[in-house]
């Protein structure tokens, strides 16, 4: 079973090291478009965020891409790092990446430090090759 678990993890790894890649770029850029490609297209994700954003429901693709874009309207991110003292959290239908995400309100100045927890999921593609590529399924923050 050990040799089992060790050939899941080399594989998943590298798809989550890539993932957080691409999750990094979403943020520091603040770029809903990104992170659009990081959902799943047929299922809602939950979006929980506090103040000042003030946002918990499920959310289709579309409507989750217009919560962030309206968001990165009114901020610019400061700092964005996934946490690496607390590797992903695996089981068998997703995993928990932790981050830390910085950010400053662009009408007042004010800062924020949130500590955000995706829950992510393999979503395969169609075609031939059925690749399964990470989507978010929950974004959850926690104001620090």
């Amino acid at each position: 079973m050990n040799a089992f678990a060790g050939l899941v993890l080399s594989f998943l790894l590298p798809i989550i090291n890539q993932f957080n890649f691409s999750l990094e770029g979403v943020f520091l850029q603040n770029d809903p478009a990104r992170l659009e490609r990081l959902l799943p297209l047929d299922s809602p994700v939950l979006i929980t965020l506090p103040e000042p954003f003030q946002v918990s429901d499920c959310f289709s693709r579309q409507q989750a891409s217009q919560i962030m874009k309206k968001l990165f309207q009114h901020t610019t991110t400061l700092e964005f790092f996934i946490d690496q003292e607390n590797q992903p959290v695996l089981d068998r239908k997703g995993a928990i990446i932790q981050a830390r995400w910085s950010t400053a309100d662009r009408r007042d100045g004010r800062k924020y430090l949130f500590k955000l927890y995706l829950y992510v999921f393999p979503e395969k593609t169609a075609g031939r090759g059925s690749l399964s590529l990470l989507k978010i399924r929950e974004i959850r923050a926690e104001k620090r």
